[in-house]
């Protein structure tokens, strides 16, 4: 079953292969970093003094900023209905749920593209974050952003908050994108609730909307308020918990399928 289950998932990897997926992400993630490079160089006149304590954790921020909030909520959105509307093209998916597989199988094993592309989004986000740090201090050093002075633990810390804090929205995406065989309405609900979390952020019950917790796990200040990490992890979970079992049970008794 195991074996099975792997094979049918790569079957799904080499599927996504043939669409625009990976394109979308190594694009998504250059676009901040070859953004902020340019803003750098232009204006070091400007942004020079920030630089000087922390060069590497401002730069870090500086990227993940715009990233956090916007960019990979968007990247979400976007790459769970491409993904999705891969069968939905192919007019397959009745001969996907016609076949000897398990509806765990099917369901899973497109999710695991899902979950694979994100990591590897914010992977790919942060080399290239790296390789425009470096560039920048190549052509302007006074911003001090050496090989030696990466800001590893920060990166990772980062890194790893933001994907948590993410997680839950991949899977509302990932119903609503089964839900619906229109590629339009997954994206404009998806967008939708993103716009409605930006608006709700300070609310005090905001801390219960999934798709703000990657901009909380960035901007919120955990070393004032360490309390309020714990409360976020706790809240990310207990969201991907409730929505992968929703989802799960709510698709497997839809009616009719694709």
């Amino acid at each position: 079953m195991k074996t099975r289950f792997f094979a049918n998932t790569s079957a799904e990897f080499i599927k996504t292969k043939s669409s625009f997926a990976l394109w979308l992400t190594i694009l998504a993630a250059a676009f901040i970093p070859a953004i902020n490079a340019v803003i750098l160089l232009e204006r070091p006149e400007v942004l020079l003094t920030k630089f000087e304590q922390t060069p590497w954790l401002t730069f870090l921020r500086f990227n993940w900023k715009n990233v956090a909030a916007v960019i990979l909520p968007m990247y979400i959105i976007l790459i769970t209905n491409l993904v999705v509307q891969i069968e939905f093209r192919s007019n397959t998916w009745k001969q996907v749920y016609a076949s000897p597989r398990p509806f765990a199988d099917i369901f899973f094993s497109k999710l695991l593209v899902i979950q694979a592309l994100v990591p590897f989004y914010i992977i790919c986000f942060d080399g290239f974050v790296l390789l425009s740090g470096l560039l920048v201090h190549s052509l302007n050093p006074a911003y001090r952003l050496t090989v030696t002075s990466i800001d590893w633990q920060n990166l990772l810390l980062i890194s790893g908050r933001v994907y948590l804090g993410c997680l839950s929205v991949s899977i509302i995406q990932y119903w609503l994108s089964l839900r619906f065989r229109n590629f339009v309405i997954p994206l404009g609900l998806g967008l939708g609730l993103w716009i409605t979390g930006i608006i709700l952020m300070d609310w005090d019950k905001s801390i219960y909307y999934p798709y703000v917790y990657s901009a909380f796990m960035f901007f919120i200040d955990f070393e004032k308020e360490p309390g309020q990490l714990v409360v976020l992890t706790v809240s990310s979970l207990t969201a991907l918990v409730l929505s992968i079992g929703f989802a799960f049970y709510d698709i497997k008794h839809l009616p009719e399928k694709g």
